[in-house]
């Protein structure tokens, strides 16, 4: 039987891991746009992206303990993918907290059956911004002098460009004898492929928000009268 105490300290877990995970967004947005390439816009696509899993624990506050499972499995899936930046293996955390918060929540009514799918799929829906991050290569090439001033930034003609399914770019630099640096990546990341990235977050979130709460699956469970109407 859950307890009024397992119920506190289950919410304390979970505010915890969105603490936790928030916290992970922001430091990547921050490296982000403090990179050579990095502007606002590009930024908030990586907070947006990253925060997603601590999107849906802090909506299973609201009445939707089931949701809880999907933040812990989308921070899971975010780690494996971040996992060779250093961020994946702190995202294990949040998710473990989320986890264990699950085991202390109250269930009112039990979890709608398709929701054993729909969870994992939630979960790797989280990766679908990133996608779209990288999802046309724009290579460029930037030329910088000797003491550090940009001379030329331009796209790399002699590199594939176009649509393509990717979740990540390669960088390579050369620097001749007079110190002059060319600095190339097989892909950057412009403007609008950050707002689309931002308007799929949105939509994930808003799809989140339509996940039914405890109270409408105890009426939904109980039996209806002549008139439809639950007893």
């Amino acid at each position: 039987m859950t307890t009024y105490r397992d119920i506190k300290t289950g919410r304390r877990l979970i505010w915890i891991g969105i603490f936790l995970g928030l916290s992970i967004a922001l430091g990547l947005a921050i490296a982000s746009y403090t990179s050579e390439d990095g502007f606002l816009l590009k930024a908030l696509a990586f907070l947006a992206f990253v925060s997603l899993p601590a999107a849906f624990a802090l909506l299973s506050l609201d009445r939707r303990p089931s949701l809880l499972t999907a933040a812990a499995m989308a921070a899971l899936v975010q780690g494996v993918l971040l996992l060779i930046s250093g961020i994946g293996l702190l995202q294990v955390i949040p998710a473990l907290l989320w986890y264990l918060a699950g085991q202390k929540r109250p269930r009112p009514a039990a979890a709608p059956t398709w929701a054993t799918w729909a969870r994992p799929l939630l979960a790797v829906a989280t990766l679908l911004p990133l996608v779209v991050m990288f999802s046309h290569l724009d290579p460029m090439c930037t030329v910088t002098d000797a003491d550090g001033t940009v001379v030329s930034s331009e796209i790399d003609k002699d590199a594939p460009s176009g649509w393509a399914l990717t979740l990540g770019s390669s960088s390579g630099s050369s620097t001749d004898a007079d110190g002059v640096t060319r600095s190339c990546t097989s892909d950057t990341v412009r403007p609008w492929e950050s707002a689309l990235s931002l308007a799929v977050y949105a939509l994930i979130v808003g799809l989140a928000t339509r996940w039914p709460t405890a109270t409408r699956l105890s009426e939904e469970s109980r039996p209806a009268t002549a008139t439809g109407r639950p007893v």
